[in-house]
């Protein structure tokens, strides 16, 4: 089992060289001057230099509190409905339309509703919000349904009611697959966070700000967006190991 573990870092790690040699390759194939296309030389020394800069760390600071912001919204209001559809099939039912219609509507198009509604400001919150909120209100729904009917049974027979099933029995079960929903939903959530804060057009803090900002001043120079570009990757990269973390420890 240790020698399978190690085998999959060790292909993990090809993985990530094997993806900065095509990048290397494409640099060079497709621009000689490193206008459009920079190294990943270049990048990652421009990304060492970010990251001495005040500035940047407010930049992840923000769009990371942005983030937080709309995930946890949109997980409370999940949990809510989600305990309702689970418990109950005519509400599952009910709702199923108008979660098609978030899981299936075009992110940009968000963006630019809520920028009319509630201005540039808040709009990646609200992107968040109902971006994530079908995929946790489907991992609430499904952790609801997984618990298995002999255990409701039993309590039916030892006379608990609806309320006390559902907060001492089916919620506590359910949190295996409420936690896949969320560690699989987080990643996600934060790379459109960014895309929302480019196209919102907010002047503040944040990544995607930071990135639209040097595209206006230089849109020559390439190298500042991939640097803070392969910060943000990296960021995403430890949320999806904090993802396959979660996963082995609830398949034990």
């Amino acid at each position: 089992m240790k020698k399978y573990i190690l085998n999959n870092k060790a292909i993990f790690i090809y993985g990530i060289i094997f993806a900065f040699v095509l990048w290397f390759l494409a640099s060079l194939a497709f621009d000689k001057n490193s206008i459009i296309i920079p190294s990943p030389i270049d990048t990652i020394k421009e990304m060492g230099h970010l990251l001495t800069l005040k500035s940047t760390y407010a930049h992840i600071g923000y769009s990371l509190l942005r983030l937080l912001i709309g995930f946890g919204i949109s997980f409370v209001i999940a949990f809510i409905i989600g305990s309702l559809a689970g418990n109950n099939p005519h509400i599952y039912e009910f709702l199923k339309p108008l979660m098609s219609v978030f899981k299936t509507i075009p992110t940009a198009s968000l963006v630019f509703l809520f920028i009319v509604l509630s201005g540039a400001k808040y709009a990646a919150i609200y992107v968040v919000i109902l971006i994530c909120l079908p995929i946790l209100y489907e991992a609430v729904v499904g952790g609801i349904k997984s618990v298995e009917k002999d255990i409701l049974d039993a309590s039916d027979m030892d006379g608990t009611g609806f309320f006390k099933s559902l907060i001492y029995i089916k919620i506590p079960l359910s949190i295996p697959y409420v936690l896949v929903g969320i560690s699989a939903s987080f990643a996600l959530s934060f790379k459109i966070e960014i895309m929302a804060e480019i196209i919102s057009g907010y002047t503040g803090e944040g990544l995607g700000n930071a990135i639209r900002v040097i595209q206006n001043n230089d849109p020559t120079n390439m190298t500042p967006i991939f640097a803070i570009s392969l910060i943000a990757i990296i960021l995403m990269l430890i949320m999806s190991l904090g993802n396959q973390i979660i996963k082995k420890t609830l398949s034990k």
